[in-house]
């Protein structure tokens, strides 16, 4: 994903994005002790939620996300 940005003016939380290369996402295999905390992201959306956005397959349909920096 894309790194933290300024946070959105009408909202406060920050927006990212899916990083791509080549048409294809760009993902690295970490060590699961380098993880920190778990992130709550919510797919970016407009009026109407895509259907087949579903629990299983938002993160590999949803190109955007907000990250809820109230959850803790």
């Amino acid at each position: 994903f894309t790194p933290f940005q300024q946070p959105e003016s009408h909202h406060g939380l920050y927006k990212i994005c899916c990083l791509m290369r080549h048409g294809e996402r760009l993902a690295s295999i970490i060590d699961v002790s380098d993880i920190r905390r778990s992130v709550h992201l919510f797919p970016n959306f407009s009026a109407v939620v895509p259907r087949e956005w579903t629990s299983s397959a938002v993160l590999e349909l949803c190109s955007s996300f907000v990250v809820n920096s109230f959850s803790d």
